[in-house]
């Protein structure tokens, strides 16, 4: 995917698994040991208009799509262009991003945790959540992802360490996204739905994670109108969905699913 020529990240193929040897101990006293990959822990600092923002906790790939999906949830940008520039360096601990004139933003002295371990955020949400467009679910499509769930995704095979999320646009096309934290593969894939000028409304997205109410509010702010997961929702989550139109469908796999009535 070729980003806008305002976006400049330096940091290329950061290491997302790193390997370590365990002591394997069975219940028959035996012992061995084991070589196995575990995923890298990164840490981001992002500063909107020079001053902070938020700081991540994530899998050190698709930084960009992250802070641009993050941007847009909490309601920092109303699209890709109201970002003048972005700068990653080379380690991908630093992230600047300047806003074009009409993009406002509100920084708070508070902070909160997200999700993640580490995460944290210096502003409020500010996007108002708006009801979404009634849309139709393809049911070929809902089994299409659990399909690819079941096929699982590259890190999570190898580590067993990450959420995924999948997002399927109209034409039919599908990305997936990895990290550590389910908020911020959600992030990615929104970033990606941007970035490419992709419809939120003709959209669904497969996490691999429960629906909370956090992650029904991330969607409802995307705009995205169908949140899929392997997992179960929340009562708040199912209130929240009820209040905007979410359609959510739970428990999804190549041979089922449930969906909120």
């Amino acid at each position: 995917m070729d980003k806008p020529d305002r976006f400049h990240n330096h940091a290329q193929n950061l290491k997302t698994t790193d390997t370590v040897t365990w002591q394997v101990i069975c219940a028959d006293g035996t012992q061995r040991e084991k070589d196995e990959e575990v995923i890298t822990e990164h840490f981001t600092e992002v500063s909107v208009n020079g001053m902070p923002a938020f700081r991540l906790s994530c899998t050190p790939e698709h930084l960009t799509e992250l802070v641009v999906g993050r941007l847009y949830t909490e309601g920092i940008i109303t699209a890709a262009e109201d970002i003048k520039s972005l700068f990653i360096c080379g380690e991908g601990n630093i992230v600047e991003v300047v806003l074009n004139d009409n993009a406002e933003f509100k920084p708070y002295t508070g902070h909160e945790p997200t999700c993640c371990t580490g995460n944290k955020q210096y502003m409020g949400r500010v996007r108002e959540l708006l009801h979404l467009p009634e849309t139709y679910v393809d049911r070929k499509a809902v089994f299409e992802l659990a399909g690819k769930f079941v096929e699982d995704g590259k890190l999570h095979r190898t580590t067993g360490g990450t959420h995924s999320c999948y997002i399927r646009f109209e034409d039919g096309t599908t990305e997936s996204f990895e990290d550590i934290g389910r908020h911020n593969a959600l992030d990615k894939a929104v970033g990606h739905m941007l970035l490419e000028g992709k419809n939120p409304a003709g959209t669904m997205v497969f996490t691999t994670g429960r629906i909370a109410a956090d992650m029904a509010e991330k969607t409802i702010a995307a705009g995205i109108p169908v949140l899929v997961s392997k997992a179960v929702p929340t009562t708040e989550a199912i209130s929240l969905a009820r209040k905007y139109g979410l359609r959510i469908i739970c428990r999804a796999w190549p041979d089922s699913y449930c969906e909120l009535k």
